[in-house]
């Protein structure tokens, strides 16, 4: 599918674009998404990519600004990218219908978006999601064929459905994060949310033929007023697959170690902040195999043919106006220099 581009640049340097605010016309409708490069980052270099999926109603953007993942992504050399359900909404086959997008075809292709446009790694390429977007990385996992080497998840679980028909294709390293008193996604199933994060590590824990009973050893808790504490819950002797799960007791349906209402509902741990100890799980992991899903016509580097203004005269780099950029592959980028 030939990919219509609109993108918002704030580019640092020639090479730097940082962050940037793009739209991909994906089964005839605009999905956003935004991306964050570290600045030592050059267009040769093969980056791992992580990408931050929302809860309901939420966005990527309003994700980012409370995570901090960009500046993990600049310490640790990554880019990561933070893209947008429809209407707030992803659809993870939820016991509750919140979205009929084929959001399994539009991650799947942003994917290749980021490995054609941005030289991202595929073997190095992971998930994490909080509530809605947690159940929306445990779909993929089950049902696409795109390999993620490693999947963070809080406050989320698989439903029903997905639980009932998951058949995955790779083994994927998991970490799941829940709070026992998360009052949205109840840490023991529900009819509304799908399965028990127990029977949730019993499934992953089979299809990697790990052992039954997982070590559990108590985490720091240095924050006593937050009434809560984890414990990490780690599976053994998987078939090359690493399962953990963070159990927090007392815990609510929030990011922990972030003091925002944004995220959710419910008590806030503070012993730890999820985004560096997902990051940590998540880094050096990959993919035996790559996904073989990009179209190897579109894989050459792409070089910048001209640059147009917006009714399509020829012009040259200008800052702060609108330009497109026509590259050698076809695609076009809708950018603002900002100075």
């Amino acid at each position: 599918m030939k990919l219509f581009l609109l993108a918002l640049a704030i580019i640092t340097h020639s090479v730097v674009y940082t962050q940037t605010n793009i739209s991909l016309m994906h089964n005839g409708v605009n999905r956003d998404f935004v991306y964050y490069t570290p600045s030592s980052w050059t267009p040769t270099e093969s980056l791992p990519v992580l990408f931050v999926l929302h809860g309901l109603t939420q966005t990527g953007s309003g994700l980012m600004d409370i995570t901090g993942f960009n500046d993990i992504a600049e310490a640790n050399n990554f880019i990561v990218c933070y893209p947008d359900g429809i209407n707030g909404a992803w659809n993870a086959d939820m016991n509750v219908t919140a979205s009929q997008a084929d959001d399994i075809g539009f991650l799947e292709e942003l994917a290749v978006y980021m490995q054609n446009n941005l030289n991202t790694n595929p073997a190095k390429q992971y998930l994490t999601g909080f509530s809605n977007g947690g159940f929306m990385s445990y779909k993929m996992l089950c049902e696409s064929s795109q390999c993620y080497a490693a999947v963070a998840t809080i406050s989320s679980t698989m439903s029903d459905l997905v639980y009932q028909n998951c058949n995955p294709q790779n083994n994927t390293d998991i970490l799941h994060i829940h709070g026992t008193l998360d009052g949205i996604v109840s840490y023991f199933g529900s009819p509304t949310t799908g399965i028990s994060v127990e029977t949730l590590m019993e499934t992953w824990s089979a299809y990697y033929n790990c052992d039954l009973s997982p070590n559990i050893t108590p985490m720091p808790n240095p924050s006593f007023l937050d009434m809560s504490h984890p414990e990490k819950h780690t599976y053994t002797n998987c078939n090359n697959t690493s399962l953990e799960h963070i159990k927090i007791t007392g815990g609510g349906h929030q990011w922990p170690g972030i003091l925002t209402i944004w995220g959710g509902l419910g008590t806030i741990n503070m012993d730890f902040y999820a985004p560096q100890v997902i990051w940590d799980f998540l880094d050096g992991k990959s993919c035996d195999q790559t996904s073989g899903l990009s179209d190897n016509s579109n894989n050459a580097q792409k070089t910048l043919i001209k640059i147009v203004d917006l009714i399509g005269r020829e012009t040259e780099k200008k800052y702060n106006t609108p330009l497109i950029f026509v590259y050698s592959n076809g695609t076009r980028e809708k950018v603002i220099i900002l100075k």
